[in-house]
């Protein structure tokens, strides 16, 4: 009976598989590294875009509302008080903003003055940037209960996270058209950090 012959793999022959297989496993490791890298680049950059026109998107909603305060109680003598409390430069910008918005619309919530007029109440808004923990942040409170009389200030409401930079300034020293400055940038890999995102933009209110 004719013996089969059981030799096994030389040395030569295993040296040369494990070389192709390391060579086609680092190949592999460069490819799926330069795709990984180009994903999360795309996403980041993204991220941060779609974050500042959010935060954006907000700020805007917000400060659009705007508008005078022309309650009775609030107004000594019959005056109103124009809709942003605390001067805006027009040179250079500033990381708040503090205006007048309505309580509520709702008509039946509206109460009314000696006359039947209608005579809303209004609360301040404070937009304002926290550059330490880089948020950006929305305060409401009563006029005549908390703001006029210096009380503590509420939880603020926040309107973006990662914001390296915000401003507000006066357009041409109009006191009612507004330039906002929004940067964003969210790492989501250090060693492949995308630039920030910039946006700015016109808003105007009622005065």
């Amino acid at each position: 009976m004719r013996e089969r012959d059981q030799r096994g793999v030389t040395i030569p022959e295993l040296l040369i598989s494990f070389g192709v297989l390391l060579l086609v496993l680092g190949l592999s490791t460069v490819l799926f590294k330069q795709a990984f890298t180009h994903v999360t680049l795309t996403e980041e950059n993204m991220t941060n875009e779609q974050l500042t026109r959010v935060a954006m998107a907000r700020v805007n909603s917000s400060l659009s509302q705007a508008s005078v305060d022309a309650n009775t109680t609030d107004a000594v003598g019959g005056t109103p008080i124009p809709a942003v409390l605390q001067a805006v430069p027009s040179a250079t910008s500033t990381p708040a903003i503090v205006f007048f918005r309505v309580k509520t619309l709702q008509p039946a919530a509206i109460p009314t003055g000696s006359t039947l007029a209608p005579n809303p109440a209004y609360d301040v808004h404070i937009i304002s940037y926290d550059s330490v923990h880089k948020k950006l942040n929305e305060y409401t409170m009563d006029y005549e209960t908390v703001y006029a009389v210096g009380g503590p200030s509420p939880a603020p409401v926040t309107l973006a996270d990662n914001v390296t930079n915000f401003g507000v300034m006066q357009v041409n020293g109009n006191t009612r058209e507004y330039q906002l400055t929004i940067t964003v940038n969210n790492i989501l890999n250090v060693n492949e950090a995308e630039t920030p995102f910039t946006l700015v933009d016109d808003v105007d209110v009622m005065n």
